[in-house]
């Protein structure tokens, strides 16, 4: 029977007791990656010249590409975890074995949507001056913060279909990465409102974490992307009930041999 928003968590909270270990580890492999090529990119592009700016983003999305075959072999593991299957720290190397050209092309596109959306913050940042006195200075974090939550937005909407990609990879090896962004697309629709509620319910939880110095994140990332994964099993149909048959059953029809056949 399909899940709501309660029924969903709840089951995520269920198979993801006892089982911290490897995704918190896992997580924390990830965004370290992230961080890691984020100061590799400042060390080789310093400055805020133009070229450096340039050269520094085309270098962050190229090996944001090869992070992603990490992320998906995550998100393979969380998939795992929701139904109580075998996981283990290899499967963060799962897609490099599995096609990953296929995930690929999928971070590409995902990776443009987020290059896309942060132009504007990025641009502000490049062109404006903070200025000299404390009202410029308030002036210009106030329009940093909302380019910061528009840039933010904007790529939440934009690749809102696409957020089942790796779900459907980790189920599907096989497809291509455009396909698995055309099914997720197909998947995810008349969805859109449950998952943002769904996103929505974590907010007091982050808010909370702050107060924390950001270390409730260490359980609650794995707890969240633990609740998409079933979200995922939620909206493809996993969780529902066969069809009761309308009819009932015929009875087989009797096969006769001829006898006089060798």
């Amino acid at each position: 029977m399909r899940k709501n928003l309660k029924g969903c968590k709840k089951l995520a909270g269920e198979t993801l007791a006892g089982n911290f270990t490897v995704p918190v580890i896992g997580s924390i492999a990830v965004a370290a990656m992230s961080a890691v090529s984020s100061y590799i990119s400042t060390a080789l592009f310093p400055g805020d010249s133009l070229y450096a700016i340039i050269g520094g983003e085309v270098f962050s999305f190229v090996l944001s590409l090869v992070i992603c075959i990490f992320s998906a072999g995550l998100y393979r593991i969380y998939l795992n975890i929701s139904r109580r299957e075998s996981y283990s720290f290899g499967d963060l190397l799962y897609f490099f074995s599995h096609q990953p050209d296929h995930v690929i092309v999928a971070s590409f596109v995902l990776a443009l949507i987020n290059l896309v959306t942060s132009l504007p913050l990025a641009w502000f940042s490049f062109t404006s001056n903070m200025g000299n006195t404390t009202e410029e200075q308030m002036n210009w974090a106030v329009t940093y913060m909302l380019l910061t939550l528009l840039g933010f937005a904007l790529n939440l909407l934009a690749a809102m279909p696409f957020t089942m990609s790796y779900y459907i990879l980790s189920d599907n090896s096989d497809i291509k990465g455009v396909q698995a962004l055309k099914a997720s697309a197909k998947l995810m629709k008349g969805h859109y409102w449950e998952y943002m509620k769904m996103l929505l319910s974590f907010v007091p939880w982050i808010i909370f974490s702050i107060f924390t110095l950001y270390l409730a994140l260490i359980w609650l990332v794995p707890y969240i992307e633990t609740c998409m994964a079933v979200f995922y099993r939620n909206i493809s149909g996993e969780f529902d009930e066969p069809p009761v048959d309308s009819y009932p059953p015929v009875t087989p029809i009797p096969q006769f041999h001829d006898e006089t056949e060798a």
